[in-house]
């Protein structure tokens, strides 16, 4: 009952706004599930390397658009497993039986600066790493928080069989606070959840041949479009670019005007090794590593951020808590 007030609550607070699409009360939009069970379940080698108790982490150099000029700036791609229990959706280490769902989550974390003030954005997917009779790592979820010196807004989606739904918060008067059910078709794809799919962790993508169909674009470009998302015809390619042990498998997203680039490396553990894209962005891999990173939060691992190729602020002497402070917030 509690969620179901609270988003309620948000669906009507959402009425005084000029959204994309009318708000919906929440009680009329439960989330996609997963029906059943999983048809089988991930292979030996993939749960041999994912479920060592590490995320693994790759710092990239990027440069992307934003209010008509190029940015510079540095990102993170986070890949690590984790139980969500399927009722909710919410990560949850005690779901048991048929309520846990072991995913893979990515965390697309980047910065930069326009002019005086600084972007920062991150992009979350969760996807089932079992087989549940779709293509594989199809997201279950998906998010997004931006935040910079105007305000902040937050969007998720939560794509089903033949529909997605879409939530949104947001400090612009055009987008509001609401919810919205969107028609997909079937095996509809999702932008942000390729750089998943496309590195072939668990079995070939589209079979290991060349795909077309509907794709939802990515929620970084649905942000600064300030559109509502919405599939689109699109197609991927496939090929082998260089020779060697410089050969990687390159694929092409063509969606409109939209194209997109990516290089896969060919061998295990096939990382995502940069991309570009029709409107200027571009990303390159600096290096990666395999680390339980939750813990790595006390002064001094800042040196870490050396193990992605990531900048290192100078190191600075451990702040004395004032006198009379009984406890540390967390």
């Amino acid at each position: 009952m509690a969620r179901l007030r609270m988003f309620v609550l948000s669906a009507l607070a959402a009425s005084a706004c000029a959204c994309t699409s009318p708000p919906v009360p929440r009680a009329e939009l439960p989330h996609p599930e997963l029906t059943g069970s999983a048809r089988a379940l991930a292979s030996a080698a993939f749960r041999g390397l994912w479920y060592d108790g590490n995320a693994e982490l790759s710092g990239y150099r990027m440069i992307t658009p934003r209010y008509g000029e190029l940015r510079t700036g540095e990102m993170v791609l986070v890949y690590v497993t984790e139980p969500m229990n399927r009722r909710t959706w919410i990560k949850d280490d005690d779901a048991t039986g048929d309520a846990r769902v072991d995913v893979l989550k990515l965390n697309q974390s980047f910065g930069f600066l326009t002019g005086l003030y600084p972007y920062s954005v991150m992009t979350s997917v969760f996807a089932p790493i079992d087989d549940w009779g779709v293509d594989r790592f199809t997201p279950i979820k998906m998010n997004i928080s931006a935040q910079e010196w105007c305000g902040h807004v937050f969007e998720a989606l939560w794509p089903g069989r033949g529909r997605l739904q879409s939530q949104i918060a947001s400090y612009f008067a055009s987008e509001g606070e609401g919810f919205a059910e969107i028609p997909v078709p079937e095996g509809t794809l999702y932008e942000d959840a390729l750089l998943i799919q496309l590195r072939e962790l668990d079995g070939p993508f589209a079979g290991g041949a060349d795909w077309s169909g509907s794709l939802v674009p990515s929620l970084w470009r649905v942000r600064r479009a300030h559109q509502p998302p919405a599939p689109t015809p699109a197609t991927i390619s496939r090929s082998i670019v260089g020779e060697g042990l410089a050969a990687v498998t390159r694929f092409v997203l063509n969606a409109g005007d939209y194209r997109r680039s990516f290089d896969v490396e060919r061998a295990p553990p096939r990382r995502i090794l940069g991309w570009t894209t029709s409107e200027g962005e571009e990303v390159k891999l600096l290096q990666t590593e395999r680390l339980p990173y939750w813990t790595l939060n006390h002064t001094g691992d800042e040196t870490k951020r050396a193990g992605l190729g990531l900048l290192v602020a100078p190191a600075q002497p451990r702040p004395e808590p004032p006198a009379g402070t009984r406890a540390i917030g967390r």
